[in-house]
């Protein structure tokens, strides 16, 4: 098992029991698969996946993000902050994928744990040319209501607004076989490809399904 490089713990108010911790993955299809299985009973107890936090942050330009924003979409929300090395060691790959899928049914967020805000986000964000939104979290609100306690952190969640994945550690997000797995998660189903017998399961019919 490959060990996890995190950086300064942080402090949390939730329960620490409460956080999946996973070693930095060298095969993302079977991490995401064992943390689909994992999330819904680590976050919530139950079998079913957990809603993701009601959050609310303002972005580095200023403007308000919030979960509502994104409904219909999955959002991938990832915390980090300039100190981390990790965190710096991935976010080029994060805008690849941003870019890649940005104009399907996909939006990111990274959320800055930095303590002095936009004063030192700001000159990274641009010397880097990052294009995805970014949001301020220097008091860790948002990291609390999420049960961060370590960076890099990312959340996956579905357009529903609950939370169906979670990596802890640095990953790199351009590689081939994630770019897969994103674009067949934000493939839509085709409704011509469903058998006659599953349309009509779908509407109740007494059929075999």
């Amino acid at each position: 098992m490959n060990r996890v490089e995190f950086c300064s713990p942080m402090p949390t108010q939730l329960n620490r029991t409460s956080i999946i911790v996973l070693p930095n993955p060298k095969n993302f299809f079977g991490v995401w698969f064992l943390v689909l299985m994992l999330t819904a009973p680590c976050f919530a107890g139950e079998d079913s996946p957990v809603n993701a936090p009601l959050f609310s942050l303002t972005s580095l330009d200023g403007r308000e993000l919030t979960l509502n924003d994104y409904q219909g979409k999955y959002l991938l929300v990832n915390f980090w902050a300039t100190w981390c090395g990790p965190c710096k060691v991935e976010m080029p790959s994060l805008e690849l994928l941003y870019r890649k899928f940005k104009e399907r049914n996909f939006a990111m967020i990274a959320v800055s744990n930095d303590i002095f805000g936009a004063q030192v986000v700001k000159p990274y964000v641009q010397a880097q040319n990052f294009t995805f939104p970014i949001g301020l979290d220097p008091k860790l609100k948002v990291s609390n209501q999420f049960g961060v306690i370590s960076l890099p952190t990312t959340f996956l969640i579905d357009p529903q607004g609950k939370i169906i994945g979670v990596l802890n550690g640095a990953e790199n997000w351009a590689e081939p076989k994630t770019l897969l797995y994103f674009d067949q998660l934000l493939t839509p189903i085709d409704k011509s490809m469903e058998t006659p017998s599953s349309s009509l399961c779908q509407n109740n019919q007494k059929l075999p399904c």
